[in-house]
């Protein structure tokens, strides 16, 4: 067994006990570092009023729907909106279009997107719309083209 002449060993013994039991001790304080703080309570946005103050239920809030994703005001789908518009309507709505050709009196804006194509043709002398052609690019995509619209007019619009 253990002797006195080995008191080399006795100490490395209690050393190894005391830092073993050592290891396992735990003080049951969270701010300790051994757990991760709690998350922080959700907070419901509402672009009119953001006051910061955190909610119990943000799923309940009717400034944020069930799935936590915002929703986007609804768009008028209908190119037709467009008619009788001139430049600074069309610019301010659309932006720059992709293409002009003019041809006589006449010209032609063109929109283009990855699924659709818009032609804008307007006349006279104020230039305003008198025709409307909105078309699928025909690569296939999937979606209406009236869709791919409403994408022209949110990717356009400026961002408040």
């Amino acid at each position: 067994m253990l002797s006195p002449e080995r008191p080399a060993f006795l100490l490395v013994l209690t050393l190894t006990a005391g830092l073993f039991l050592a290891g396992c001790e735990t003080t049951g304080d969270p701010s300790s570092g051994n757990e991760p703080p709690p998350p922080p309570k959700p907070v419901a946005f509402n672009a009119d009023e953001d006051d910061g103050a955190p909610v119990d239920n943000p799923a309940s809030s009717p400034s944020m729907p069930y799935n936590g994703m915002a929703t986007l005001p609804p768009v008028n789908d209908d190119p037709r909106q467009l008619m009788g518009m001139d430049h600074e309507s069309l610019t301010e709505m659309l932006g720059e279009p992709a293409l002009v050709r003019r041809d006589g009196d006449a010209e032609v804006w063109q929109y283009r997107a990855d699924r659709c194509v818009l032609d804008l043709f307007l006349y006279g002398a104020e230039k305003k719309v008198e025709h409307v052609d909105l078309r699928d690019r025909g690569e296939g995509s999937e979606g209406s083209v009236r869709d791919c619209f409403v994408g022209m007019l949110r990717n356009a619009a400026p961002s408040s």
